[in-house]
Parts: C-alpha cells; structure tokens; sequence
C-alpha cells in the first residue's frame, strides 16, 4: 500500500515538472492578453522560445464568451509557425474593418498551441500544451478604463441571502477581477474568495460568494489592467451609507 502512494506520489512529482518545464518554452513577452486598439490597423505580438530546439506552433482566434458560429472578422497571418530555438517569431492580428461594434470592447480567445513532435519510440506520453490568452478589440472611447472602474457598481442582489451581489458595469469596457471576497466590520473575510470573473460592457453579474452567512460591509477585489497587473480596491457595501470605491 505504500509502495503503491509512494509510486503515485512520483508520477504526480514528474508530471509537474515536466508540464512546468513545457510551460517555461513558449511565452509572450511577458504579456497575458493584448489590446488591439480601434485606430491601428493591425496587432503584432511575438511567440517566444525559450528551449534549445525549434518549436511549431499553431495560432488560432475565436471569439471569447460563449462558443459560436459566427464568423471571427479576423485574420492571422500565420496560423502555423516554427520559432527558432533560444528565439522569437511574430504574428499579425488584422481586422476587417466591420463586423465588430464601435460602442464597446469586443472580446477573443488567442489559442498557441505547441504542437508536439513525433515521439522517437513508441508509447511514449507526450504532453500538448495550449496557451488561452485574452484579446480584447478596443475602438476608441472618450471614456476612460480608469473611469470605467470607477464607475463599477455593486448592489445586494437578494435581501435574504447577503453573499449575493450584483455587478453593474456601465461602462465599454471588460472589466476583470480577481480575489473578490466579502469583509466583515472589523475587515476580516466572509465565505470564500472567488478568483476569476469578467463582467461584460453594458451589462450586470451576478456574484454569490460561498459560505458567508452574515451581512458584508466591504467587499474588497483586484482590477486586472491592460498590462496584467493586479490592483486592489474596495467597495463600501454598508447599508444607508453612500457607497463609494478605495
């Protein structure tokens, strides 16, 4: 029985490390999504290899909420790619010129996927790694993104179940947030953190925060920026009291 853990335990070890020296290959510039700017008229962005031997990747874009039929009014340059070792090769994003709308973001999905080569032996496991960046098409806004965050609202979605909120974003833009927990009076967290939600450009979401029972009176969230980076803010959710942002 314990060689049998002690076993399982080695494959879970080998696995890991072969899946994270597979993810130290391919990178972006240090970039985990892209913002394709309505006034250029394409989007450049380097696949990166850093291993000691060539790498084919395949490109693809789609679109980024809900899986549809509609035609992607973009196009890849190349969808199919070798990077030279220790080296980078770039890929043009280019829009059509219509199809997308002018009075908000437009969101994608960019695909990399490392494609593997032939195994030298037979039965050998191989692993396919494919990296999910965000794109988001952006026209030009007299709006603000700083303003838009500021503009973030929350509101009690039920008054008989304090862990549930409601989003409302009036603004153009996506708006993404991490690490969104609800607070007591003396700042401790309630329930459990969610780590990952979008709320969508002129549109409200639905937030329930697990395990929390009693009244909130902050709600506390990182804003992701174009560049990545987490920025913690606060939302005073006391009730009879104007709410505002930290």
């Amino acid at each position: 029985m314990t060689t049998s853990k002690t076993i399982t335990s080695l494959i879970a070890v080998l696995l890991a490390l072969l899946s994270n020296n597979a993810c130290a290959d391919i990178s972006f510039d240090g970039y985990t999504r892209f913002i394709f700017e309505g006034s250029h008229k394409q989007l450049t962005f380097n696949v990166v290899n850093e291993a000691n031997e060539a790498a084919l990747v395949q490109v693809t874009l789609d679109w980024g909420e809900k899986p549809s039929s509609a035609h992607v009014p973009m196009a890849l340059s190349r969808p199919l790619l070798v990077v030279p070792a220790k080296g980078k090769a770039s890929v043009d994003i280019l829009y059509e010129g219509t199809g997308l709308p002018d009075n908000q973001e437009s969101f994608f999905l960019l695909s990399v996927l490392e494609v593997p080569k032939e195994p030298p032996e037979e039965n050998v496991a191989q692993i396919t790694l494919q990296h999910n960046l965000k794109l988001f098409y952006r026209p030009h806004f007299s709006e603000s993104r700083e303003e838009a965050v500021e503009k973030l609202r929350w509101t009690r979605a039920n008054g008989d179940a304090p862990a549930q909120l409601q989003a409302n974003n009036d603004s153009p833009y996506y708006l993404t947030l991490t690490e969104t927990a609800l607070l007591d009076e003396q700042g401790q967290p309630c329930g459990t953190p969610v780590n990952h939600l979008m709320v969508a450009p002129f549109s409200t979401f639905d937030l329930a925060i697990p395990d929390c029972t009693e009244p909130p009176s902050q709600l506390s969230y990182q804003v992701i920026s174009d560049g990545g980076a987490a920025h913690q803010r606060k939302y005073d959710l006391t009730p009879n009291k104007a709410a505002q942002q930290q």
